[in-house]
């Protein structure tokens, strides 16, 4: 992935957590949690990452969405987030 491509994704990221939060979009290494969040606005981002920038292929798309939900439980940072996009 490009440094561009991430740049772009990293802020799209921030700016979905913001929204959810109802605050400014989330710097790279801002813990979704740590700033207000909860498991069904963590899900609602996932949701709308996932609308947005879904593969084509199901069998991809259920493995991604999986490793969403795995790294926003387990670190909760747009950086995070993305490093997942960025393997697929």
């Amino acid at each position: 992935m490009s440094e561009t491509t991430m740049t772009d994704l990293l802020t799209t990221i921030g700016r979905f957590m913001g929204r959810a939060l109802t605050r400014s979009p989330l710097a790279a290494t801002e813990d979704f949690f740590r700033e207000g969040g909860d498991s069904h606005r963590a899900m609602q981002v996932v949701a709308e990452l996932l609308d947005r920038y879904r593969p084509r292929d199901d069998e991809i798309a259920d493995r991604l969405h999986e490793e969403l939900v795995l790294a926003m439980f387990d670190t909760g940072t747009p950086q995070a987030l993305a490093v997942v996009f960025g393997r697929y």
